[in-house]
């Protein structure tokens, strides 16, 4: 298919008497772009065959050697967290562990929630015990745990790994969970009892489904994941088999295995080229599978919730992460022993942020050759119809493999009657059609944002946004301008350079252009061909303002519906009604004079807390005449002082006196 589509380009080309150089760019470039385009097309037809014929019909699916647990098997449920939202973080914490009471009482003592906390800021150290307090206080059955590291070096990898290190001989399987990772009990029972009747399962992965955004970005990202996902989801499965790839979290994990093989080293040198592994999830399942151990991924288990970017701006802070790790895999393309297919997934997903870089040249290219077509009128008259063919035939397969596998999916929910969990079917339709022209606009910012990035790793520099932004609150026009402004200038330079060349098309290349494309293009209207990504570019900071922004109306008219919109989970209303229990009963980690008068006041906190502080002759010493003597101390000795029994006694007996 990429060889034929490279034909027609190189007779157009050819045809229209461009420079050898030129040419030769264009077809490495198109070819690069159009064989990832192409694969990703088969794979999602591949992936809609297996939609439609379920997991029952794969005969080595984890699914068929599913046993009930032993009842000495133990599960630790890890909520790795730095600096996030303690209510939501505890809400989630709270709705997975009580719904797995609810679905297996017989079996919810052997799961064990753990807090992982990396929080340098004392406010959110003070809120995150107390949630564990609140927990604890709520699931009387239920064990909760808190730990938070003196140095959070190496970020949740190294989080994760310090758990394994001091913990992880006691369980026989880690579920990672995110910070805003949330599960129902059935699919937290299945893949346990998958894991206990397959001893070479070493990591069960299931496909998280977004939910829970109200920003019209959040909402349309989560529709299209949830519409279009689906289908690509199964391909991978039914490719890669016991192969798969590990995101990182709502993934259940052999512990014994993980820490035997999977503690990864740093790579050599600084970042972002060096370091530990940014994406070490990848690498993990890959370290996996080496020692003979299974990963699979399991799009078809529900119950497993995420949620994702409610703006631009957050989706392309996460994307820098995640394009610094996958860059990193093109060190690890020749470890010994590594399975091909593990060394075409570090390729593939290195080239996914690559391609950017490359269609930003591509499109440099294509306005070169329109340029300079305009400019010379080098196509014949006799070559028209020679001309015909290929320029179909590009139009036709570009069109077959952007949309096809979006009608695919439309076709499929409308047939197997799943349309009404998407608000119906004239719903699903709009919808989708929104959906598909605002990506059109998306695209051409997130390409120059990527090649940015890409540009900067190959400089060795890294960038840093700060916290990713959680919830659905809106961008302000100043950070809007801040981070996309530079973004509409340029795309307003290359409105009016290319608007400037347009209209110096000579009266023979006009009479060339309309004679062969007829209404299809003229020097009148051949910028409107260019519309999407001159206007991606200049509105880029319109766009992205009114994207972040929730328009409640979505939902009234079921527009970008998701069937946990339609149909409400247990776990999900649960989540809501804890993150409001939390709300009310947890100090504001926002507000560290508030947090710390919460710590030092309350009486449960300090009932709850002092089990936890230890005897420290050092800090007394250090810290408890300031104390008494009514010296202010600063966030970082109330800190220690608060982890001293002593100094805490002091501390809260001073606070309830006053």
């Amino acid at each position: 298919t990429t060889l034929i589509i490279l034909a027609a380009s190189y007779t157009t080309l050819k045809a229209q008497r461009m420079p050898r150089i030129s040419t030769e760019l264009y077809l490495c470039i198109y070819a690069v772009l159009t064989w990832f385009l192409t694969s990703s097309f088969y794979k999602l037809m591949l992936g809609t065959w297996h939609t439609l014929r379920g997991a029952k019909a794969n005969p080595w699916h984890p699914m068929h050697f599913a046993t009930e647990p032993r009842p000495e098997a133990r599960v630790a449920i890890l909520f790795p967290v730095y600096h996030e939202d303690v209510g939501r973080v505890a809400a989630g914490m709270a709705a997975t562990w009580g719904s797995i009471l609810k679905t297996r009482p017989d079996l919810a003592t052997q799961f064990e929630s753990y807090m992982l906390s990396d929080s340098r800021d004392i406010a959110y150290w003070i809120a995150e015990q107390a949630a564990i307090h609140q927990l604890s206080a709520n699931f009387p059955d239920g064990r909760f745990f808190y730990r938070c590291r003196a140095s959070n070096l190496n970020a949740k990898i190294g989080n994760v790994t310090d758990f394994c290190r001091r913990w992880g001989q006691n369980y026989d399987y880690i579920l990672v969970m995110d910070a805003d990772s949330v599960m129902d009990g059935d699919t937290c029972i299945a893949l346990l009892c998958m894991m206990e009747g397959n001893r070479k399962l070493g990591i069960l992965q299931t496909n998280p489904k977004p939910v829970l955004r109200t920003s019209l970005f959040g909402r349309m990202q989560q529709f299209a994941g949830r519409l279009y996902g689906a289908v690509y989801s199964h391909s991978l499965q039914a490719m890669y088999m016991g192969h798969a790839s590990y995101i990182g979290h709502n993934a259940m994990i052999r512990t014994k295995a993980f820490m035997d093989h999977c503690i990864l080293p740093e790579l050599s040198g600084d970042a972002p080229w060096g370091g530990k592994p940014l994406s070490h999830d990848i690498v993990e399942s890959a370290m996996m599978s080496r020692a003979g151990y299974e990963a699979w991924f399991l799009p078809e288990l529900e119950g497993s919730y995420e949620e994702i970017p409610a703006n631009l701006l957050s989706f392309l802070m996460r994307e820098r992460r995640w394009m610094q790790g996958n860059l990193q895999h093109l060190r690890l393309l020749f470890i010994n022993g590594l399975q091909s297919i593990y060394r075409i997934t570090f390729l593939n997903g290195s080239m996914g942020y690559l391609s950017a870089p490359l269609w930003a040249s591509f499109l440099v290219i294509s306005g070169y050759s329109m340029v300079h077509f305009l400019s010379t009128g080098y196509l014949a008259v006799g070559n028209m119809t020679t001309l015909a063919i290929p320029m179909m035939m590009l139009l036709v397969s570009s069109m077959v493999f952007l949309f096809m596998p979006r009608l695919l999916a439309l076709v499929i929910y409308i047939e197997n009657g799943r349309a009404s969990l998407y608000g119906g079917k004239d719903k699903l339709v709009w919808s989708m059609v929104l959906e598909t022209l605002f990506s059109f606009f998306f695209s051409p910012i997130m390409m120059i944002y990527i090649t940015k990035f890409v540009w900067l790793w190959v400089k060795r520099k890294t960038i840093s946004w700060g916290n990713q932004q959680r919830n659905d609150a809106p961008l302000t026009w100043r950070v809007c301008v801040q981070y996309f402004g530079w973004v509409s200038l340029l795309g307003i330079v290359f409105w009016v350079a290319m608007g400037y060349q347009v209209a110096q098309v000579n009266s023979t290349s006009e009479v060339i252009l309309e004679t062969f494309a007829g209404s299809w293009a003229s020097p009148d209207n051949i910028l409107l061909w260019f519309f999407p990504i001159l206007a991606g570019f200049s509105f880029s900071v319109l766009i992205v303002r009114f994207t972040s922004r929730s328009f409640p109306w979505l939902m009234k008219h079921n527009l970008f519906m998701i069937p946990e919109e339609i149909n409400v989970p247990d776990v999900l209303s649960d989540l809501k009604k804890w993150e409001s229990v939390m709300a009310e009963s947890l100090p504001d980690h926002t507000d560290t004079r508030a947090a710390i008068a919460f710590a030092v006041s309350s009486k449960y906190f300090f009932v709850q807390h002092r089990r936890e502080t230890k005897c420290r002759s050092h800090v007394r010493t250090q810290l408890l005449s300031k104390i008494l003597g009514g010296c202010t101390l600063s966030d970082m000795e109330m800190r220690i002082a608060l982890s001293d029994r002593f100094c805490f006694d002091a501390i809260h007996k001073l606070n309830v006196r006053n």
